[in-house]
């Protein structure tokens, strides 16, 4: 027995490992943190820029909400489409010449629906009418407009383009 407790009279006592530091984080977890920055990153400069881009057709949708007289809703939507077009393409537009800006700027599925409501209300701007049901027609026609004209696809394009070029 004397043989047997010699390697155990050998061993010597047990001992902890120096602890486990938390830094440096392996580096797959510093990658995913860059990662999920950038994403974050990215979607608050998407939403920033969606949100100037439709800033003016939101005012305008709320303002068409408080009309109903066909002056200020063509009114209205010549302001609005100022707001995204160039001006000196539009100024000087006035009934059917106006008419067709408008219905050029929606796709194609929309335009037949945009003419039939709005018919020639938008060409009786500077005649005297009375009517609340050419109102109210001009009113869907303004909306439809403004909901499915409104910031253009070009401009979005061209600011995406802008931004691509920085980078």
């Amino acid at each position: 027995m004397g043989a047997l407790n010699q390697p155990l009279a050998q061993l010597k006592d047990i001992h902890l490992p120096e602890p486990v530091h938390n830094y440096p984080v392996a580096l797959g977890w510093w990658l995913l943190l860059a990662g999920l920055l950038i994403t974050i990153i990215i979607i608050l400069v998407k939403w920033q820029k969606r949100r100037r881009l439709s800033k003016a057709k939101q005012l305008a949708l709320t303002q068409l909400k408080n009309t109903n007289d066909v002056d200020q809703i063509v009114t209205l939507l010549k302001w609005a489409a100022f707001q995204y077009f160039p001006r000196q393409e539009i100024a000087a537009l006035h009934g059917k010449k106006l008419i067709e800006f408008f219905k050029q700027k929606l796709a194609d599925k929309h335009q037949e629906n945009f003419k039939n409501l709005c018919a020639e209300q938008l060409g009786n701007k500077y005649r005297a009418t009375d009517n609340v049901e050419s109102s109210s027609t001009l009113k869907q026609a303004a909306h439809l407009w403004l909901n499915q004209a409104l910031p253009p696809k070009s401009l979005k394009e061209s600011t995406q383009n802008k931004q691509g070029a920085r980078r």
